[in-house]
């Protein structure tokens, strides 16, 4: 793959800022800091459906019934970890290959798995040994520990980690991102590349398509089941972000002369909001094409609104990206993975016997859900917190020997 040089635009390498003990943050990297804040809203927004979901859907908690259906229409925060995932491994490749002219995968794959697996692990292997677990769950345990949870039945009997189902997903998709750029790299043209990035994600949506048309007519949850979990159906948002990763390092100094027009930032704003439309409002075509609606959103169309998003973020400077790139947030997202990993059994083992005791007592649940979340997720930083410190901070430094 020919790589230009970097331009005056580019985005330096930011050198790590040394831990300064035992309980600093090792912070992630700060090459995009705009993205630090998007990360967090995108952990707030995955948390708060856990809470609505679980409370009202698996718990029958009686919340307002319009509130439920506000809550678990914003679905799409976990959609902007993978367009992120997808750009940040790109552009580590991307920036491998401008480098020393190759991917380094010893190196790639060893600062990936000393990133997510240990907490993982810790978290999992937790539950395990403290969960009563069911016969399938037992059955099914040597599935999780090798990230193939997205390819098991997600119901509470059968995993014990459910919502592992994306990380599992992401980790497959990381096999296949160095084979990826081998083929971008022997490529001769730019445009064949991002034709080939188009082309491949557009699969996805061809994959859920197909599924849909050869087995409907559809129960709404089993096609839930059926294309929202798998990687051959969800790897769309992936590619997005690799292709978004691709255009950044190739075209950044064009796009950011683009974009100087108004009309032409206007372009893109306008695109996502109207992709944010779609998602809030799937049955704006009538009941009867919500299900094929659902196809088109659950990653073509959060992947397009991302990719706009995120150009605009990249190419910003105003009080928004000011914002969002606030030191806090650099800390915050820090802990996010920590989060994500134990916000679920918090949900299931404080707030459930909470709610049902504030309901038995007659407690307002209007007042009763901000409350809640704001206290899922005070209490899942601070495990988060002390996972980073425990488990997350040997193992990155142990990577940095490895890898070096």
């Amino acid at each position: 793959m020919s790589v230009r040089a970097p331009t005056s635009e580019a985005v330096p390498d930011a050198p790590r800022a040394a831990p300064r003990g035992f309980f600093s943050l090792e912070l992630l990297d700060n090459r995009y800091p705009g993205l630090h804040g998007l990360r967090v809203l995108a952990i707030v927004s995955v948390v708060q459906y856990h809470v609505t979901w679980i409370l009202w859907g698996e718990q029958g908690v009686p919340l307002d019934r319009r509130f439920v259906d506000g809550s678990l229409s914003v679905f799409f925060g976990m959609d902007l970890f993978f367009v992120l995932s997808g750009f940040l491994i790109g552009s580590i490749l991307l920036r491998s290959l401008r480098q020393s002219g190759t991917q380094d995968l010893r190196r790639f794959y060893v600062r990936r798995i000393f990133r997510t697996f240990p907490s993982y692990y810790v978290v999992l292997t937790i539950l395990a040994l403290t969960l009563p677990l069911t016969a399938l769950q037992r059955q099914h345990l040597v599935f999780e520990y090798t990230y193939l949870t997205n390819f098991l039945p997600l119901h509470r009997p059968q995993v014990i980690m459910f919502w592992g189902w994306s990380l599992a997903l992401e980790e497959q998709f990381y096999l296949a991102v160095p084979i990826l750029f081998f083929v971008l790299h022997r490529m001769k043209s730019e445009r064949a590349r991002i034709v080939l990035l188009v082309v491949l994600w557009a699969a996805a949506l061809v994959v859920r398509l197909s599924i849909y048309f050869a087995f409907r007519p559809w129960n709404d949850f089993i096609l839930y089941g059926a294309v929202y979990f798998r990687t051959y159906t969800r790897f769309d948002t992936l590619v997005m972000g690799i292709l978004l990763a691709f255009v950044e390092q190739r075209y950044r100094s064009e796009i950011g002369a683009w974009l100087r027009h108004p009309l032409h930032r206007a372009i893109l704003g306008v695109t996502a909001l109207t992709c944010l439309w779609l998602l809030l409002r799937p049955g704006i075509f009538g009941p009867n094409h919500v299900q094929l609606v659902h196809i088109f959103t659950w990653g073509t169309v959060t992947s397009v609104m991302y990719f706009c998003l995120l150009l605009l973020l990249l190419h910003g400077d105003g009080w928004v990206h000011r914002a969002l790139a606030l030191p806090v947030f650099r800390r915050t997202a820090t802990l996010g993975y920590g989060v994500y990993l134990v916000h679920i059994p918090l949900i299931d083992q404080v707030l459930v016997p909470v709610a049902h005791w504030a309901v038995e007592r007659g407690v307002s649940l209007t007042l009763f859900w901000p409350v809640a979340l704001a206290a899922v997720l005070a209490a899942s930083f601070a495990i988060g917190y002390a996972l980073h410190v425990l488990v997350e901070k040997p193992s990155l430094r142990l990577r940095e020997r490895l890898s070096a």
